[in-house]
């Protein structure tokens, strides 16, 4: 598998949980998910790249990241029903910097 293959199934698996969060009530605006999309397909190309990630190890706290993710979107959403890119941007910012502390932390 190479890596854009490699990158398309992750970014799957994260929109799979994604879902699970924002659940059958809530729905991703179609610009949200490109945004999502592309943002996301660029950091796992690196973090597999240059940092020497690996998805075998990484798909557990990395879904469990998305699923968190999922959560502050929907939460920016509030009070509307679609998730637009404007909450998705909100979430990822801050759920990045999140981790960006986690990481310094370790």
């Amino acid at each position: 598998m190479d890596i854009e293959q490699e990158v398309d199934i992750i970014v799957q698996d994260c929109f799979f949980a994604i879902g699970q969060t924002i659940g059958r009530n809530r729905q991703l605006d179609y610009d949200a998910v490109v945004w999502w999309r592309n943002r996301y397909r660029e950091k796992f190309t690196q973090a597999i790249l240059v940092n020497g990630a690996s998805w075998a190890t990484d798909r557990p706290r990395v879904t469990a990241v998305a699923r968190f993710l999922g959560l502050r979107a929907s939460e920016y959403a509030e009070p509307n029903i679609i998730i637009n890119r404007s909450s998705v941007e909100q979430a990822s910012l801050e759920v990045e910097q999140g981790c960006r502390m986690q990481a310094q932390r370790n």
